[in-house]
């Protein structure tokens, strides 16, 4: 059972749905985008969710990852069901889907540790290679059928060819003949009825034999076939036929193929679907700036700073808890003061989390699931089936009750309204609370103040209110949980204008009562307004604390790399050490084999070389003191996701795959993917941090690896200002020792890849490049090896 289309439209679900469907490739998942309905089981929203992150953090690995190249196949495969024939062009459609499907089930195969929820998707598809391979084969990139699909099609081509030319070599024979000249409107060879003609006057019609297959529109020319090549004319219409029987074969061929493989292909099909359904969610949230909130298993909502995903301009955020500490909630407050919009951004967020759609809210909301949304918003009249107001509004409130449970959401607006204001607001009451024993979750918003006093009795519902600023007569949008709204009535007619004697009069209208509630709401927003300002210090003291362990922790990493790159020159220093004991050894040992020679000298000379060993031993005992810090990381320290600093490439990457038997660990650096040694990582920092200078050794080079990625994007750039980037980039990379670079310039019209690959060509930096492979970006890129 789901969740009511009626509820949400009035929820403004479906223009939600209508953006995600922009961001969709396939018409399949547009259409699965507006068709899109929340799940009421935590299972399958968990799934969602899970997805819809997985494709945000693929995007960020790849953000050229999508489903293009893949078509709208269904027509033609249903068509192939049905005993159909499809064609060339409709045959490279279905080739081109076949091959992106297997290409990212690859690619995803890979990755399947990193994103299992993406890999199940793909799990339906069945790569279907020699198909690929047999239409294309069959079918050249212009749609028509290959001249070598078959070797009987080569040979009616071939003669269809050797008869067309002579039959051209016959009439062009025609046309030079002299005797000719006077009787041809036009020395040119064209066709009628497939048939090759000559243009020939009325008038000597019977000095030219042959067969006349049309006339033009005066009457003046006869287009006729000479007698000469009729016969070959009707032999070359023969081979014709034979050879649109051998190509319409060939396409039945293929299209049996298709009919038989026409379950596996609708599932690799409906599989990228999904799959582009799920980018497209991923596409979504980015715009939006939205996150996953934390899912739960209770009934409960908790929305931090939350935003309408379709208001633009500036939005005031909206937080609300519903379920943890209170089941219902009531807003009162004047009108157009906000209390509509915050109930549909209550709804709207619930039915977007369990669609898997992430949230405009901030990490720290969290939210439960509703096997049932409920509301009651607007003006439910209806002149057709004779319905006041408030007898729709009734209407739908009695179907409410009638389905509520205490998994349900229920949103009431102006609940009770439009009837006799004391009639109104006992109805109202009873309707609350006989939805708070149910235990469902309910917003309600309202006029009556006596649902403020009802709120303020009832354990576990709870008063909440639109602030409003008396001074501009305009409502801050700001919701207030814990204060009732005040009606300002008197405040704002006094503004107005209204004299104070009439306001007097008004006032000995109002109850003693009315008024102590009055002042009470009136202080007790005072207090509220405090508190808030307490609470803002207290989060300013508490961001300065969480700002400065930042600050200390950074300082703790970055003394680590000095002391890392202190201990390293330390070990070339001894490495040096250990060279030059090295030629001294050799330097002794080639005087002692002079000494033996010598035997007057023999003694002395013996004890000179122990003097010498000895030397070079101290010498090698305080190399061997020099030891690398303890920084390396152990196995069971890595985590998928992770950054790491790789220190022999000295760049930054995540952590795709656990460390494997020989301690190597699969690293993700920019489009790159190299496997590392465990012992040449180190764990990072998220942001850039600069190289500190110590000596010559550690100089432009060094700083110049850390700084400078693998990449350079000139999307948007004129061709001469991506040469000029792309000059000074590779500059950069040779000086910071990057080997392999990728210049991201864009499919478009293709003007700049050729603007930099003919810059590339006589570069000095350059060894070698080419266009990316599929994964890499396609031909939006060029990689580029350096010298």
């Amino acid at each position: 059972m789901g969740i009511d289309d009626k509820v949400l439209h009035k929820l403004d679900f479906p223009k939600v749905l209508s953006s995600l469907a922009e961001y969709c490739i396939l018409p399949r998942a547009k259409e699965l985008a507006i068709g899109l309905k929340p799940y009421v089981d935590l299972e399958s929203v968990r799934l969602a969710l899970q997805q819809t992150e997985e494709g945000k953090n693929l995007l960020r690995g790849n953000p050229l990852f999508s489903v293009r190249g893949a078509k709208e196949i269904r027509p033609y495969i249903e068509r192939c069901l049905r005993g159909g024939v499809i064609h060339g062009e409709e045959l490279l459609e279905i080739r081109d889907t076949l091959r992106a499907g297997r290409k990212i089930k690859q690619l995803l195969q890979d990755l399947r540790e990193q994103f299992p929820g993406l890999w199940d998707i793909t799990l339906p598809i069945e790569p279907q290679k020699p198909l690929e391979d047999e239409i294309t084969r069959c079918i050249s990139e212009d749609g028509k059928v290959a001249d070598n699909a078959t070797p009987e099609l080569a040979d009616f081509r071939r003669a269809i060819n050797r008869l067309q030319n002579r039959i051209r070599e016959s009439l062009e024979a025609t046309l030079r003949n002299p005797s000719y000249q006077k009787i041809l409107q036009d020395p040119i060879i064209t066709q009628r009825s497939d048939r090759y003609v000559i243009p020939v006057k009325q008038e000597y019609r019977a000095s030219f034999p042959g067969i006349v297959h049309d006339q033009s529109a005066s009457g003046a020319t006869l287009f006729i076939e000479p007698m000469p090549v009729v016969h070959l004319g009707n032999e070359l219409r023969e081979v014709i036929l034979k050879e649109q029987r051998e190509v319409q074969r060939i396409l039945q061929m293929l299209s049996a193929q298709i009919e038989g493989r026409g379950d596996e292909i609708a599932d690799l099909h409906e599989a990228l679907a999904q799959l582009d359904l799920v980018i497209a969610k991923a596409h979504l949230s980015v715009s939006m700036n939205a996150g996953a909130p934390e899912l739960v298993a209770g009934q409960q909502i908790k929305l931090v700073q939350a935003r309408h995903p379709l208001i633009s301009g500036r939005v005031v955020p909206l937080s609300l808890e519903l379920g943890i500490e209170f089941d219902t909630l009531v807003i009162t407050g004047p009108n157009t003061g906000g209390k509509t919009v915050a109930l549909k951004v209550v709804g709207l967020m619930a039915a977007m989390n369990q669609s898997g759609l992430q949230i405009p809210a901030e990490s720290d909301s969290r939210m439960g699931v509703f096997t049932q949304i409920f509301a009651d918003i607007g003006d439910e009249q209806s002149v057709e089936q004779s319905l006041s107001t408030f007898s729709g509004h009734m209407k739908n409130i009695v179907e409410i009750i009638d389905r509520s449970d205490g998994r349900s959401l229920v949103l009431l607006d102006e609940v009770g309204a439009g009837t006799d204001p004391t009639e109104g607001a006992a109805l109202a009451m009873g309707i609350l609370a006989e939805l708070h024993e149910r235990g469902c979750r309910t917003v309600s918003t309202t006029h009556y103040g006596a649902l403020k006093t009802f709120a303020y009795e009832t354990p576990r519902v709870k008063n909440a209110s639109v602030e409003f600023d008396t001074e501009t007569l305009r409502p801050t949008y700001r919701l207030l949980i814990g204060i009732p709204g005040k009606s300002n009535a008197f405040t704002i007619a006094g503004r107005l204008g209204l004299s104070e004697e009439v306001l007097e009069k008004a006032n000995t209208f109002v109850t003693e009562r009315e008024m102590q509630v009055a002042d009470l709401i009136e202080n007790l927003g005072e207090t509220h307004r405090e508190i808030e300002i307490e609470k803002q210090k207290a989060e300013t003291g508490r961001q300065a604390v969480e700002k400065q362990t930042k600050a200390l922790e950074e300082k703790s990493i970055r003394l680590d790399e000095e002391l890392e790159i202190l201990v390293a020159l330390a070990k070339d220093e001894a490495s040096e050490i250990i060279r030059e004991a090295k030629r001294e050894a050799e330097a002794i040992i080639d005087e002692l084999k002079a000494a033996l020679r010598k035997e007057n000298k023999q003694q002395q000379d013996i004890e000179k070389a122990r003097q010498g060993f000895r030397k070079i031993s101290a010498k090698l005992d305080q190399g061997r003191q020099v030891k690398r810090s303890g920084s390396e990381l152990s196995a069971d320290q890595i985590m998928l996701g992770q950054t790491v600093y790789m220190t022999k490439l000295r760049q930054k990457g995540q952590v795709i795959k656990l460390p494997n038997s020989n301690d190597e660990v699969l690293i993700q650096a920019g489009i790159m993917k190299v496997m590392v040694p465990l012992s040449e990582l180190k764990l990072a920092q998220e942001e850039k941090k600069a190289m500190p200078r110590y000596s010559r050794q550690m100089g432009i080079g060094v700083r110049k690896a850390e700084e400078i990625r693998s990449e350079i994007d000139l999307r948007g750039m004129l061709v001469e200002e991506g040469r000029e980037a792309l000059d000074k980039y590779m500059d950069d990379a040779v000086l910071g020792g990057i080997g392999l670079i990728y210049v991201i310039h864009g499919k478009g019209t293709g003007a700049m890849r050729t603007g930099i690959q003919e810059f590339l060509k006589g570069h000095p930096h350059v060894r070698s490049f080419r266009l990316g492979e599929y994964g890499e970006g396609d031909s939006g890129v060029t990689v580029v090896e350096l010298k």
